[in-house]
């Protein structure tokens, strides 16, 4: 089997998508599945007011064993517009599937019409692009975006991949004649068994602080919730005095300035870290140095990060926003909070008070993150490939 993704950037900046896309790729190609991925060269998202260039620099980890091809983004880049990628689809002979990654940008309307064009069956990848959340904003471009090809695209496609029953629920209402393939993302556990020093990432990122640290580790952005960490964090940090919120990675949507003053206005500047991005190893080594991991996003479909941190072993808060927190909850393997500021501060303080209850969350939480081994997600992955595949003849 053969199959092209056509995904709008392959940087590791822009978050999970490129990365899990890059590991999955690697692990079907196990099964006998052959790949190719059609990406723009965009290191940021196509949001974000700085967009940078360059992403040979940021690709994931595995994209050297991927085969995987780059084109120029052209004015307007607000839609990841490539006419280069558009040609390129075009050339050599179309794919058994064709997987269109996320929504609302030019490479999947090029994808989308070189579907139709050939006859190929596809498969639309939400990657939490329709969260009720995210549905809220740029309304207006959302909707003219619809109108124009997107919802045509979606009630053509031979199924639409979701990566959570939650998700699955949640864009219930999106093409709903079309059937759905629930596979979740996968994970390489064995990369956050043996982790790096912590005193790495303390002596290089927080001049050799040693206490407890609180991370969060994701792209800066809005939808993350951390304005809502922080505040957690003046509620609890008297009552902690040596113990430090490290925040970690790119800020792409230009949010860190405004973050940072946030932080100067609840007067906890001195025990709050920027750090800017990590990958790679720095990323292993900022597992390594943390105490306790938070995320209490307003919306995730499904949080990679989220069982990266359980694999390393940590204890973790996330808000029942991340759609994976049902299943962490029934197994014990984080604790849950509201999108609030108090409630995030009561996890904290359970965490910080009870080494032996955040250490029983860490075991937990590496017990449940090997539910997300690649090899079984890719079997599934496979599945849900052929499934599109049987589906040609009547999408035609």
């Amino acid at each position: 089997m053969h199959v092209i993704n056509v995904i709008p950037s392959l940087a590791t900046r822009t978050g999970g998508p490129a990365v899990n896309l890059v590991e999955s790729v690697v692990a079907l190609d196990e099964l006998g599945v052959s790949s190719c991925v059609f990406a723009t060269d965009a290191v940021t998202a196509a949001s974000a007011p700085d967009r940078r260039h360059a992403v040979s620099e940021d690709l994931p980890a595995m994209a050297a064993n991927v085969d995987f091809r780059l084109f120029p983004v052209v004015p307007p880049r607000r839609l990841a517009f490539s006419p280069a990628l558009h040609r390129a689809l075009r050339k050599g002979r179309p794919p058994d599937v064709l997987r269109i990654h996320s929504l609302f940008l030019f490479p999947q309307w090029s994808a989308y019409r070189y579907a139709l064009e050939t006859g190929t069956p596809y498969l639309v990848s939400l990657h939490g692009a329709l969260d009720p959340w995210l549905r809220r904003r740029g309304r207006p471009r959302k909707r003219l975006v619809d109108a124009l090809w997107q919802k045509d695209m979606l009630e053509r496609a031979a199924a639409i991949h979701v990566t959570t029953e939650e998700e699955r629920d949640a864009t219930s209402d999106v093409a709903p004649r079309v059937p759905r393939v629930l596979v979740s993302n996968g994970i390489n556990t064995a990369d956050f068994c043996d982790l790096p020093d912590p005193a790495l990432f303390r002596r290089s990122a927080l001049d050799g602080f040693d206490g407890q640290l609180v991370s969060y580790l994701g792209r800066i952005s809005r939808k993350k919730g951390i304005d809502i960490l922080l505040r957690a964090f003046a509620i609890i940090v008297d009552d902690f005095p040596d113990t430090m919120l490290a925040i970690i990675g790119p800020d792409d949507e230009g949010l860190g300035a405004k973050l940072e003053r946030l932080a100067r206005d609840l007067g906890i500047a001195a025990r709050v870290r920027f750090t800017g991005p990590a990958y790679g190893p720095d990323r292993l080594a900022a597992f390594a140095a943390t105490d306790i991991w938070v995320l209490p996003s307003h919306t995730e479909n499904f949080g990679v990060a989220v069982i990266e941190a359980m694999a390393a072993g940590l204890p973790v808060v996330i808000s029942k926003e991340v759609n994976i927190a049902r299943a962490a909850r029934e197994a014990a393997a984080a604790l849950i909070c509201e999108v609030d500021p108090g409630d995030v501060a009561r996890q904290l303080r359970i965490l910080l008070t009870s080494p032996t209850q955040a250490a029983q969350l860490g075991d937990n939480g590496r017990a449940f993150a090997a539910n997300y081994e690649w090899p079984k997600v890719a079997r599934e992955l496979h599945a849900a490939y052929e499934y599109v595949a049987s589906r040609k003849a009547i999408m035609r």
